[in-house]
């Protein structure tokens, strides 16, 4: 680009740092704006898995039926706060729409070429920050404590299939050899090989940002507040500290994308899902990889040392203060899930500093929102990848960087287009 201006990039999290990764490696000039405090909590929280088989969208055909009942149980793996129902109503319409079964085949084909390529495109990368340490690819196990799980999630399974993923199917006998920390009372488990996780996602992020800056990204420690526009194009991002003249703006803010979404002139249908872990610090016995346990909804995964497990969804909002009981249900499922794991370990404050809340950006359909404005063109969304961030982070990246390069892109982005919202 002849503008010597650099693209500035909202948002310090994975994808961001990411996006900012591979506009380097095009060649362009970066400013990352992020609060350092935000750097430090945005991605650190997740099951650390990068799975390009994650193609089922939320809202899958029969979900709604399920939510009441979920809804009704205090340590179900979906809780809502009755008094933010009011702002979710426009939110679950679209959830509800979502769910039919041509929009559900079409989210996942969609969800799949972005997140299948998801480890190659993480890969060079990973080379350039000396950071291949951080992520192992062993596959996932998705385990059933009963039989009626296991049946029920033959839709899911479906999914995967149609779009390429190969499954393993494991009855209790293999899969006690396969994995034989896991409680005897599971009666299954699916095996996808394809897939990766990081031991340490806060470091994999701390790494990855520590090689931008080298690379000459300037890291401007303050809230972004504004995108300022001359009436067509983006030529700066007013922050809390002081103006940044940019080529270029890159949404990626996660769960505070919206209000830079409006001042772009589009709309959005746009909430947050607050997810909860809890780790347990050197356990007795620790799985060889990350299992996810169906019927809990419950990742439990491998860190260095420590026991993560990660998972529920809690609808209230950025502002109400954590629910802590969620991580106690965690910690429950824990004990349940890897009993030799979690000896003596009785309740979260047995594990003081290890329990962690966090928001993840949540668009209806399940797809994030990749793409230019579609009033400013240079300026670009990469925001809203839900359960999905630590996936997609660097395939967005480069996909993101390409469009601002004026590549055309290698996947179809309608699906994750703004105007979907209208």
């Amino acid at each position: 680009m002849s503008d010597s201006r650099p693209v500035v990039v909202i948002g310090g999290g994975l994808v961001g740092v990411c996006t900012a990764a591979y506009l380097q490696r095009a060649g362009h000039a970066v400013t990352l704006v992020d609060r350092q405090s935000a750097r430090q909590a945005a991605s650190l929280g997740n099951a650390g898995c990068i799975n390009g088989s994650s193609v089922v969208p939320i809202a899958m055909p029969g979900v709604l039926w399920q939510v009441p009942g979920w809804l009704m149980q205090p340590d179900g793996p979906l809780v809502l706060r009755w008094g933010y129902l009011p702002r979710m109503v426009p939110w679950l319409m679209r959830f509800i729409a979502a769910s039919q079964p041509a929009r559900v085949a079409q989210q996942a084909r969609a969800l799949r070429a972005l997140l299948g390529p998801a480890l190659d495109a993480y890969q060079p990368l990973l080379d350039d920050a000396n950071a291949n340490d951080l992520v192992t690819r062993r596959g996932y196990l998705i385990a059933y404590s009963s039989q009626k799980g296991m049946e029920g999630d033959e839709g899911g399974m479906a999914l995967r299939r149609e779009n390429g993923v190969q499954i393993e199917t494991l009855d209790a006998g293999a899969l006690r050899e396969f994995e034989p920390t896991l409680s005897n009372d599971f009666i299954g488990a699916r095996y996808i090989s394809e897939t990766g996780h990081t031991s340490d996602p806060g470091a994999l992020l701390a790494r990855l940002t520590a090689q931008v800056v080298a690379r000459g990204a300037r890291l401007v420690d303050a809230a972004a507040t504004a995108v300022e526009t001359n009436g067509a194009h983006a030529v700066a991002v007013h922050t809390d500290k002081g103006r940044e003249a940019a080529s270029a703006v890159v949404v990626a803010a996660g769960a505070w994308s919206a209000p830079f979404v409006r001042q772009l002139g589009d709309s959005i249908v746009f909430d947050t899902e607050r997810g909860y872990h809890v780790e347990i610090p050197t356990p007795h016995e620790m799985p060889s990889r990350p299992v996810m346990w169906a019927e809990g909804k419950l990742f439990a995964t491998p860190m260095n040392g420590r026991l993560r497990g990660a998972g529920t969804v809690e609808l209230a909002g950025l502002q109400a203060p954590p629910n802590w009981r969620r991580a106690d249900l965690l910690l429950g499922q824990l004990h349940k899930m890897f009993p030799g794991a979690v000896q003596g370990v009785k309740s979260t404050q047995s594990v003081d500093g290890a329990r962690w809340q966090g928001f993840r950006p949540s668009t209806p359909d399940s797809l994030p929102v990749l793409g230019a404005a579609s009033k400013v063109p240079n300026a670009f969304y990469a925001f809203g990848h839900g359960h999905v961030g630590l996936t997609a982070a660097a395939s967005t990246g480069r996909t993101i960087a390409g469009l601002v390069s004026g590549e055309r892109p290698s996947i179809d982005l309608s699906p994750f287009s703004i105007g979907r919202f209208r």
